[in-house]
């Protein structure tokens, strides 16, 4: 005869047998869960243009000290097809140069969008320039620029992603940007230095989805600019969903 204590030790190990290994995303996972929500999954595309996987590698652990991100790096754009970005919340551009090598990839973009999906792109107005869809997603496509250190003024301190945010000072690329047709600017920030006064930061509503877009993040003067940093975390939130959070690598100055 089996005794209770027994059978219930023996239900124990075979249930545990059948367990995973605990991974680095699983922290991540109870702690969304506890915030009230499945971890932010998103699917960064690099593999063109600027140093995509600095980028990424500068990103990433930011993000992840959140607890609410995993992130995702790719370079083939065939994981911008429908069935594949199933698995995603936001898709993040970065970057410039590209093209839609296969009309399903640019649909597979849109109808995420259209359908509630978040959009976010970092530097990334001047990619994939052969493309209206991706032109009218981002809302502004880039132009010309300058650089060196400027202020980026906040436009707008109601908006979920600036609220709480203050002016800060970066080193940076100053993109100009010409704007789709179809597209409404809501600036979140600009430029402030000289004749340079263009937007840098703004969003718009896309179908059931939510864009998010800053032309700055060049390079790791940029990326580990705690303001940066914070700005990005926030705009992930927002294109998820997601009401902004602080994140504790980037405190505000």
């Amino acid at each position: 005869m089996i005794r209770p204590l027994a059978l219930l030790s023996s239900l124990v190990f075979s249930w545990c047998a059948g367990c995973r290994p605990a991974s680095a995303a699983q922290p991540a996972t109870a702690a969304s869960q506890a915030a009230g929500g499945d971890p932010i999954k998103v699917l960064v595309v690099g593999g063109r243009g600027h140093d995509w996987n600095g980028f990424y590698k500068t990103i990433d652990p930011v993000l992840r000290k959140t607890g609410d991100f995993q992130l995702t790096l790719t370079a083939n754009l065939d994981d911008l097809k429908s069935a594949s970005l199933e698995n995603y919340k936001v898709v993040l551009f970065y970057g410039s140069g590209g093209d839609f090598g296969d009309p399903t990839q640019e649909a597979g973009l849109d109808q995420f969008v259209r359908g509630g999906g978040g959009m976010a792109g970092v530097h990334a107005t001047d990619a994939f320039k052969q493309s209206d869809v991706y032109w009218r997603l981002l809302g502004g496509r880039f132009i010309t620029h300058s650089g060196g250190q400027f202020w980026l003024r906040i436009d707008d301190h109601n908006h979920p992603v600036t609220a709480g945010m203050r002016d800060f000072e970066i080193q940076d690329e100053t993109y100009t940007s010409q704007y789709h047709p179809d597209f409404k600017l809501h600036s979140l920030g600009h430029i402030d230095r000289g004749s340079e006064q263009q937007s840098m930061v703004w969003t718009q509503d896309y179908g059931k989805g939510r864009v998010f877009n800053t032309t700055l993040g060049h390079d790791g003067a940029a990326w580990t600019n705690p303001n940066f940093q914070r700005l990005l975390a926030r705009g992930l939130y927002w294109a998820a969903g997601r009401e902004p959070r602080e994140i504790p690598a980037a405190k505000a100055q």
